[in-house]
């Protein structure tokens, strides 16, 4: 049974927001890093579910440069969902399941939006996270900063 893409991402139980993230298979990615070019990639996400509170993005794409050439990518991150309390969780899993390193949790902000509770710090660099759900689209912005770095990504999973 397809859900409604008309929710809020704030309103929505533990599961429809479970079956939101498993239900994505590809996405769009850009890319600013400061005053750089933009770079902008695409790729599928195979979403797994191996429990109750979890869904698992292992994401491959590529990323395309101004000149056209190509570079191939692969992520994958670990959604944590808490029926308890509304608590969603992102984490990657480069090491490993076994070893997730934990990025952001996320809070309710205004509208139709969770945004990081607290940054990510990467040695100098501070990571924050915005994600939003509208339209069967969902959206998960990365602001970074740090003295050499000033980046925005954007990524787009569609269904």
């Amino acid at each position: 049974m397809r859900r409604s893409c008309k929710a809020s991402i704030l309103s929505m139980n533990i599961e429809h927001l479970r079956h939101v993230l498993s239900s994505r298979t590809r996405f769009d990615v850009q890319a600013r890093p400061g005053d750089s070019q933009l770079l902008r990639g695409h790729g599928t996400v195979r979403a797994l579910r191996p429990d109750s509170g979890t869904v698992i993005f292992d994401e491959a794409g590529l990323w395309t440069f101004e000149d056209c050439s190509n570079i191939a990518f692969h992520n994958i991150y670990s959604w944590s969902l808490q029926s308890e309390s509304p608590t969603l969780s992102l984490s990657h899993l480069r090491y490993g399941q076994n070893a997730p390193v934990h990025l952001v949790d996320f809070i309710e902000a205004a509208g139709n939006e969770w945004e990081s509770a607290s940054p990510y710090a990467c040695g100098a660099d501070i990571y924050r996270a915005r994600i939003n759900y509208s339209d069967c689209v969902l959206k998960l912005s990365w602001r970074i900063h740090g003295p050499d770095k000033r980046q925005q990504i954007d990524y787009t999973y569609v269904e």
